[in-house]
């Protein structure tokens, strides 16, 4: 009897677990795995620039701090040789990924054993949209890219199952498919905006070799411009004179804030205008430059 009382308990707990085990029956398996076995999807387009800012220090000190991710990133199983080791493509995390991956730390991940690449594509387009966006140029190379790859027909079809509005995709396109030159001249593709796609679009198509010109020398300036000045730069119409001329300069503190400005009229004259006040040493040291550029004491 008291066998019988015992085996009697031990099946209640079993359909116990097994009842409990049915809540969680087509749930993602969250699991710690090592970074260095994780690879970033061949859709995702972090621009390198996206892992060097304050932002992403702030959330790797946050990770760090608690001694891992705990919002888990989303993976899939990839195919491995015989014998090798487990590897996992991300769905959405690639940030919190970096962050681990940097830190040494193990990962947390849910995985989806199942996941075909148009499922994938939409996952992770949704769940960057609701975190931290990606940067328009970002967000259109990731569009072309899964267009070329054929995953999907169109970029009609593929705004529907992304729910994502078709002039914003044809916009971040555009950017994407701007000259390298042109990028460049903004400092980073981070820098670039929805609304100035049109326009530059425009101006590449108007005057090709203009744009190019123009892009190469911002660039190639020591003290560049904001990017709204680039962009206002880039876009301008030939002989506009309200637009900054190429023989301008300004400088700019740590936090991209102008502290001085050179300018020139059409007559050749030079004008140094300073934002932040000078102090007295900062004068005596301006009046000896201006002294020594021109060879007259003050």
């Amino acid at each position: 009897m008291a066998f019988m009382t015992e085996q009697s308990e031990v099946h209640r707990e079993v359909v116990r677990l097994r009842e409990k085990m049915t809540e969680f029956e087509g749930a993602d398996v969250a699991r710690r795995l090592d970074p260095k076995q994780i690879v970033a999807s061949r859709w995702a387009n972090r621009d390198e620039a996206h892992f060097q800012t304050e932002a992403f220090a702030r959330l790797k000190s946050e990770i760090a701090g608690a001694g891992g991710n705990v919002q888990p990133i989303k993976v899939r199983p990839l195919a491995v040789a015989e014998g090798g080791e487990d590897r996992w493509e991300i769905v959405f995390g690639h940030r919190r990924h970096r962050a681990c991956l940097e830190l040494g730390l193990p990962v947390l991940a849910l995985i989806q054993q199942h996941m075909n690449d148009a499922d994938l594509f939409v996952e992770m387009e949704r769940e960057t949209r609701e975190r931290e966006d990606l940067s328009a140029w970002e967000q259109g190379v990731m569009y072309m890219r899964a267009l070329e790859l054929g995953l999907f027909p169109s970029a009609k079809q593929m705004a529907a199952a992304i729910d994502r509005d078709m002039g914003n995709i044809s916009r971040a396109m555009a950017l994407a498919k701007l000259p390298g030159d042109v990028i460049r001249a903004f400092g980073s593709p981070l820098n670039l905006q929805f609304r100035w796609a049109t326009p530059l679009k425009d101006a590449h198509q108007k005057d090709p070799e203009r744009l190019l010109e123009t892009a190469r020398e911002l660039a190639a300036r020591q003290n560049k411009p904001a990017p709204a000045e680039v962009f206002a730069l880039l876009t301008r119409e030939p002989g506009d004179a309200k637009a900054e001329k190429p023989d301008e300069a300004q400088w700019r503190d740590a936090a991209g804030n102008r502290v001085a400005h050179l300018a020139k009229d059409r007559k050749g004259r030079a004008t140094l205008a300073f934002d932040t006040p000078l102090d007295a040493s900062q004068l005596r040291k301006l009046v000896k430059a201006i002294d020594t550029l021109l060879g007259i004491k003050s």
